[in-house]
């Protein structure tokens, strides 16, 4: 079995061994237990036109054990959405401007997202004045430990104060593009200094930044971490939804955040890496990793 292998600091990382995470959270499956135990995780993802970067999200998470898994979507994408995912559950909320979730529904989707465990928000929104308003709204309101992927960054990048906000843990998933947004840089710059740019950034903002990539940087800006797990077939549409998803289910069921987040990544990793021992690194779809997930958890 593969262990964490980060940097930086040895006890802490021994103190969030991959095994010990996986057996921390079987441990609570052996007694009594029931969905209620393993939280509820709610996603506000997808839009017209993207409703597998919310499904992908939500598979990912139903995969990792999250005990429930709420899809809070946009009403175009419902039928797709509750045609491939049978384990979710589902809140359709009216559409805004070009098939995204309207600013209108901003109470209601606070409201369920502080009704479970975690929240996941931004895989597949798409940027417009209403995804933003939500963004905004969920940040400030949500009393739930948040992690924020893809458009809902890039919905806050002109104002990345309003993390400083937050009261509770928040996890941000940036790519190098999404990192040089909020950092006003380069992704040349972003990825010559990988390390102290997360570091100053999540110190900066109270939060745990994933900087995904080659080795990627987890870090709250005290303790950083680099990941050893996962290859080239990463390097395709769908793999960061997977990753917040699972996350967010590792949120939900308990595990501390930043563990959570390195746990996380280390899992995706090692499940891409698993999938490329008898498929094609090219081949390996979003889909497979998923799949892969349930022989390593």
């Amino acid at each position: 079995m593969k262990v964490f292998n980060f940097s930086k600091n040895p006890d802490i990382a021994a103190a969030m061994n991959y095994e010990k995470v996986i057996d921390l959270l079987n441990e609570k499956r052996d007694g009594d237990c029931n969905k209620g135990t393993f939280g509820t995780l709610s996603c506000v993802c997808g839009s017209y036109g993207m409703a597998g970067a919310a499904m992908l999200c939500g598979s990912a998470a139903v995969t990792a054990g999250a005990g429930l898994v709420k899809m809070i979507i946009p009403e175009s994408i419902y039928p797709i959405c509750a045609s491939n995912l049978w384990e979710n559950v589902f809140v359709p909320l009216p559409d805004g401007e070009n098939g995204t979730l309207g600013a209108g529904s901003s109470d209601r989707i606070i409201t369920e997202a502080n009704g479970g465990s975690a929240v996941v928000i931004g895989c597949g929104i798409r940027v417009s004045d209403d995804t933003a308003a939500v963004c905004d709204a969920v940040i400030k309101k949500c009393e739930r430990p948040l992690v924020i992927d893809a458009d809902g960054l890039n919905c806050i990048s002109s104002h990345t104060d309003i993390l400083k906000e937050r009261t509770v843990p928040t996890i941000i998933t940036p790519h190098p593009g999404e990192m040089a947004r909020l950092c006003s840089l380069t992704v040349k710059e972003v990825q010559s200094d990988r390390e102290e740019i997360a570091k100053g950034f999540a110190k900066a903002h109270g939060c745990i930044v994933v900087l995904k990539g080659v080795n990627t940087v987890i870090t709250n800006g005290d303790d950083t971490f680099v990941n050893p797990t996962g290859n080239g077939s990463l390097a395709k549409g769908g793999s960061g939804d997977v990753l917040a998803g699972i996350i967010g289910a590792l949120v939900c069921q308990g595990v501390e955040p930043l563990s959570a987040a390195a746990a996380g990544v280390y899992i995706h990793g090692f499940a891409a890496d698993e999938c490329t021992d008898d498929i094609s690194m090219s081949c390996v779809t979003a889909r497979d990793v998923i799949n892969a997930i349930k022989y390593i958890m």
